[in-house]
């Protein structure tokens, strides 16, 4: 093909047709420029094409972290729900009036887990790989911006528990110097002299303060739970309309 135009140029010049040698360079140069621009909108409907491919890739991929953490809140939710139950027994053991030291002695030696059970994060490699390769703008605007939304809430969630937890803590230090759970870290109490001579004041207020405050804890825990676990479900009803354009 290279050949033929330049035989043609050849012959024009030869010929000494400057006219239509010019109109001929000027059709060469136009058919260069729109086999340029044919390349280019073939190399940009390419580009396009993969980036759907890999937008359909980050949205299948999110939603398989937004299930899983679905998944965990409902499992957590539910423990931190009993754990709050219990709680609330024991409160109302300790609060009625026909108990007594012994009564609450045996709730504290006996009766009491200072384990639990939280989540203290979230399923967000997807979200975290999609930001650092910069191809946050391969999804949908919508989409984006409830992710950042989501972002930002499980953040939140995360601060407050911790928060919440330092509380937590601090209200129950002076029980956990004091006295012990029969199952936890502290282990068992071996000087028996300890319960014998116990102030039931002392008691009832550090063991009443401890249990008061794990169960605000969970309280707020589990309802910024739901939040977030409210707002992974509507992206996930999001993203399935998304993919089945």
């Amino acid at each position: 093909m290279i050949k033929f135009f330049r035989k043609i140029r050849y012959d024009l010049v030869e010929k000494n047709k400057t006219g239509k040698y010019l109109k001929y360079a000027i059709g060469e140069i136009i058919l260069v420029v729109i086999g340029i621009l044919i390349a280019l909108s073939i190399n940009n409907w390419n580009q396009e094409n993969e980036n759907k491919k890999l937008a359909i890739v980050y949205m299948n991929s999110l939603a398989n972290d937004l299930k899983k953490d679905t998944l965990d809140i409902n499992r957590i939710t539910e423990i931190q729900l009993e754990d709050n139950k219990t709680t609330e027994k024991l409160l109302k053991r300790i609060y009625n009036p026909s108990s007594n030291i012994d009564t609450i002695i045996k709730i504290a030696r006996n009766e009491l887990d200072d384990a639990f059970k939280v989540k203290r994060d979230y399923s967000n490699n997807t979200f975290n790989t999609i930001i650092s390769s910069g191809n946050i703008n391969l999804l949908n605007k919508n989409l984006i911006d409830k992710l950042m939304d989501l972002n930002s809430m499980q953040e939140d969630q995360l601060k407050r528990f911790d928060s919440n937890l330092d509380t937590y803590k601090n209200a129950s230090i002076y029980y956990a110097q004091h006295f012990t759970y029969s199952k936890g870290p502290t282990g068992n109490i071996v000087d028996e002299t300890l319960w014998n001579n116990v102030s039931e004041k002392v008691l009832v207020s550090s063991l009443t303060n401890s249990l008061t405050q794990r169960k605000f804890m969970f309280d707020n825990t589990i309802r910024g739970h739901l939040k977030v676990k409210e707002k992974s479900e509507e992206i996930l009803v999001l993203i399935e309309k998304l993919l089945k354009k």
